[in-house]
């Protein structure tokens, strides 16, 4: 995606200290996702149309001390979240009993993740992912940008807002909110209609029946991968998992390989990926083949015919 490019050469000189592939294991941000009591403040409903120095349509604020404008949009809530990282990999998020609210938020130069929070059932959540792997995350399910907070990547574009929450959730008025500060007004955001419906909605589940993965390869040669997965729950959902192969002759490129299927409940499919080990090892060894989200699964294979990529 050019956009996405875009934003990897931005952040290239700023992510070089974690470059390579140790930086696999890195968490994407320090956010936290411990659930606190929800703020007794009020916040002004939202709306788009406002003037920065008008919050809310009402009366101008002092004109020497202008509102900047925030806002958040795209709220969608997934079951189950691919992501991408700066310099690394990438992957699936897909814990067992939580879910995860991502929204577009404009207007975050030098905001602080901290005055955002999740709002639902008389609580509240703290902007935060599970620990994923590579540098910083560059996207996650579907909006593009660095996480909010992380300002210092430069760039003008949007910045990226997920929290984890508990799977499922029913709420009346599920909404994010964002507590303001002195040069910005307090303000809430509703979670759509169709995803205040996905929040309250149980998960599919799903099990791992076969994961096939040839013993050896030759490196250059693909590596096929073929594994069989049952939606074992009464809910119709998205089956999705990362495979990891590793590729240490290339400097930050451990991009994962996404698996995605729609499952019908009670269905079992069988989903394919030919893996490129053209770049594994710089000698003959036996690595692991990872697979990581709904499924969980370890393959060892012995990499032979290893030669130095020109």
């Amino acid at each position: 995606m050019p956009s996405r490019r875009r934003l990897l050469a931005a952040v290239a000189g700023s992510l070089a200290a974690v470059a390579g592939c140790t930086t696999r294991t890195q968490p994407s941000t320090g956010e936290s996702t411990t659930a606190s009591p929800p703020s007794t403040s009020t916040a002004t409903p939202p709306s788009v149309s406002h003037s920065p120095t008008e919050p809310g349509g009402g009366s101008p604020t002092d004109s020497s001390t202008p509102v900047e404008h925030v806002a958040v949009d795209d709220i969608v809530v997934r079951k189950a979240a691919h992501y991408e990282s700066a310099m690394g990999s990438g992957g699936v998020l897909a814990g067992r009993d939580e879910q995860y609210v991502v929204a577009s938020v404009r207007g975050a130069n030098e905001l602080d993740s901290a005055t955002f929070t999740f709002e639902a059932d008389g609580r509240s959540w703290s902007p935060g992912l599970p620990r994923t792997r590579g540098a910083t995350n560059v996207a996650v399910a579907g909006h593009e940008g660095p996480p909010v907070g992380r300002w210092d990547l430069g760039g003008d574009g949007p910045s990226v807002l997920a929290f984890t929450v508990p799977s499922p959730l029913s709420a009346e008025n599920p909404r994010i909110r964002f507590d303001g500060g002195p040069s910005r007004e307090a303000r809430e955001w509703p979670v759509p209609a169709e995803e205040r419906n996905r929040l309250a909605a149980p998960a599919a589940r799903f099990e791992l029946d076969s994961l096939s993965v040839p013993s050896s390869v030759s490196q250059g040669d693909p590596l096929s991968v073929s594994l069989s997965v049952t939606n074992v729950s009464e809910t119709a959902g998205r089956f999705l998992a990362a495979l990891y192969w590793p590729t240490d002759t290339i400097a930050d490129d451990d991009e994962s390989h996404i698996l995605e299927r729609v499952v019908d409940a009670g269905e079992t499919v069988s989903v394919s990926r030919d893996v490129d080990t053209g770049y594994t090892t710089y000698e003959p060894r036996t690595v692991t083949l990872e697979v990581r989200g709904h499924v969980r699964a370890d393959r060892e294979v012995a990499v032979k015919n290893v030669s130095t990529p020109s």
